[in-house]
């Protein structure tokens, strides 16, 4: 009995390929080629080797007009994320077809890297990788990149939702005070201590709150009300949203 096709839009880690192609008839992308980010490639694609499901990414491209293209095989679109905002869903949803995405597999791991964001804005880490790299460290001395210490500082985070309570609680490590400002308070056993700021006042700033994360979508002009002079922040999201650097 013939495997049924799946399309898969991205070079992805080689233990799922493997996995796909024992399950499937898999066709791969083994070169990672951007076609994906065309709605249109994506449709011809399916429609060319008749797949009964695609397993794509974020950031490709399934607008109403890509959903409505593909061919009558194609029952499923699994996406490898957990963001699904690439994916027309009520599109859809009028074809019948499913549409899974990843969930709760990522919040730890993006917080690691909004971490790693404001460590490296704190302690200097970026300029002192660049002088490294271009052959300019001579050695210690003694005013040298001198940082800040992220021990006890106070820390807003924009967005207390998984990934922010992730990040609060690797921030708990250092013994970091823990403020928030999201659409409304949560419980106490959620909280853990945490400080809530409402919409109204926002997160304090500058001197008071040093340390800014942004753990949601669409977040970082939300920051900026802030109106800190001098603070770190370090920008983190779902989906296709790229961790950053955002100022300091």
């Amino acid at each position: 009995m013939a495997k049924p096709v799946l399309l898969v839009t991205r070079k992805l880690p080689e233990a799922i390929e493997a996995r796909a192609a024992q399950d499937y008839d898999a066709r791969l992308n083994p070169k990672d080629a951007p076609w994906a980010t065309d709605g249109a490639e994506i449709a011809r694609r399916a429609t060319e080797a008749s797949a009964a499901g695609i397993l794509g990414a974020a950031g490709d491209h399934f607008d109403s007009v890509c959903i409505n293209a593909l061919p009558p095989s194609t029952k499923i679109v699994a996406t490898f994320s957990v963001g699904f905002d690439h994916i027309d869903i009520a599109a859809a949803n009028a074809r019948g077809i499913v549409v899974t995405n990843t969930p709760e597999v990522l919040s730890f791991a993006t917080a690691e890297c909004a971490f790693t964001l404001m460590l490296m804005a704190a302690r200097r880490a970026g300029e002192g990788e660049r002088m490294v790299r271009a052959g300019k460290w001579k050695g210690w001395a003694p005013a040298q990149l001198l940082g800040v210490t992220l021990e006890r500082k106070k820390l807003g985070i924009l967005g207390f939702g998984r990934i922010g309570r992730e990040l609060a609680s690797i921030a708990r490590g250092f013994r970091m005070e823990i403020h928030y400002r999201d659409l409304d308070r949560l419980p106490p056993e959620l909280e853990q201590g945490a400080t809530y700021h409402d919409q109204r006042r926002g997160l304090p700033a500058d001197h008071r709150c040093p340390l800014h994360a942004c753990a949601r979508q669409g977040g970082d002009a939300k920051m900026a009300e802030c109106g800190a002079a001098r603070h770190h922040e370090a920008g983190c999201h779902r989906g296709e949203y790229r961790p950053r650097c955002l100022g300091g």
